[in-house]
């Protein structure tokens, strides 16, 4: 029992460090350098085609931390965890491909509002990744 939970923490702390670092990376380092130094005809198409794999190690980041705060019998955690690899899955699956429609049939305000909606949501999924590490932590 006792490896079990020290497997979970460390899980735990993995999964969230990894997923936060990748959030903060993407969000302060990668998206503002594309748009900076890409022209804007290469910038979006290039932005959307890293959105799977951002998506991807989200989720499976989310997933891992998810398991390890089951493991140690941190429930509420792992729900919270669990509602983050659902909202990745949300916005991967059906809001990036909506926006993409949107984009296509030169759907401007609904772009944008949509757009908000994922910035709002990450920004959300962070914060309680965060929140959840620190707890960690301290």
């Amino acid at each position: 029992m006792v490896r079990v939970k020290a497997a979970g923490r460390i899980l735990a702390a993995f999964g969230l460090a990894v997923l936060v670092g990748g959030m903060v990376f993407f969000a302060a380092v990668m998206a503002p350098l594309v748009f900076t130094k890409l022209p804007a005809p290469v910038a979006g198409p290039f932005i959307r085609a890293v959105f799977p794999w951002y998506y991807l190690f989200s989720a499976v980041s989310a997933g891992i931390a998810a398991l390890g705060f089951f493991l140690v019998r941190q429930q509420l955690s792992a729900v919270v965890m669990l509602v983050i690899v659902a909202s990745v899955l949300w916005a991967w699956f059906w809001l990036i491909p909506e926006l993409d429609a949107m984009r296509a049939a030169g759907n401007i305000a609904g772009f944008d509002r949509g757009h908000s909606e994922s910035v709002w949501l990450n920004g959300a999924a962070l914060l309680a990744a965060s929140w959840l590490l620190a707890r960690l932590v301290v």
